[in-house]
């Protein structure tokens, strides 16, 4: 009788909800907004103990794995519950088209942890949230086609490619010819729709180096 009681004194407690506190997972929000034509507010909301380094990007909408990264993005320290931060983006590599961004943040405790003992085990972090940009004033269509033609400079064209002017403006768009101080054997082809130039070795008839934006050597 006394070992039925305690089978069913067992079950019974089996059923009742574990009362244990689930652990705390840390989280983390952004709010973003555009100052002017290239800066970027952003303000930082962490439950996470500080201080931690997070990656805060003004990223363009939209962009697929394999396209050209348009956007910019730079580390900010969270020193506190709330943290302000401007990205100004006119220091990406390339002016940013007018269009609509994603403003976000990403907290990695592989580096963004370091020397804070307290956040090693935290779990990554993400919040994101979206903007629109006037940003260097190109529209993204250009922007995505310059992209196009730079790649496809980058990876077929090399030292002794055979110049072909017509071939290349039928690829690249039409181009600005300029004297080049590299030697008085070169001309410099700046193509603007693809902001990149082909230095051309004349007696050769071929292409010596590219640039990417406007050079002369």
């Amino acid at each position: 009788m006394l070992r039925i009681v305690i089978l069913l004194s067992t079950a019974f407690l089996a059923l009742i909800p574990s009362t244990k506190a689930k652990a705390h997972s840390p989280s983390i929000q952004v709010e973003a907004r555009a100052l002017d034509d290239h800066r970027v507010k952003f303000i930082i909301t962490t439950d996470a103990p500080t201080p931690i380094q997070v990656m805060a990007s003004v990223d363009l909408a939209g962009q697929k794995p394999n396209d050209t990264y348009v956007g910019y993005d730079q580390r900010v320290t969270l020193t506190g519950r709330v943290t302000t931060a401007v990205l100004d983006t006119a220091k990406a590599s390339s002016p940013l088209p007018s269009a609509r961004y994603n403003a976000t943040v990403d907290f990695y405790p592989r580096w963004g942890a370091k020397g804070n003992s307290r956040a090693a085990h935290i779990p990554e972090m993400h919040a994101k949230t979206k903007l629109r940009l006037v940003g260097g004033g190109k529209s993204r269509a250009s922007i995505v086609l310059q992209n196009k033609r730079q790649k496809w400079v980058i990876s077929t064209v090399y030292m002794g490619y055979p110049w072909d002017l017509r071939k290349f403006e039928k690829r690249l768009g039409k181009s600005e010819k300029s004297p080049s101080t590299m030697s008085h054997l070169h001309d410099a082809y700046y193509f603007p729709g693809a902001d990149v130039t082909l230095l051309v070795n004349r007696l050769k008839n071929e292409v010596t180096i590219w640039r990417i934006g406007k050079a002369t050597k």
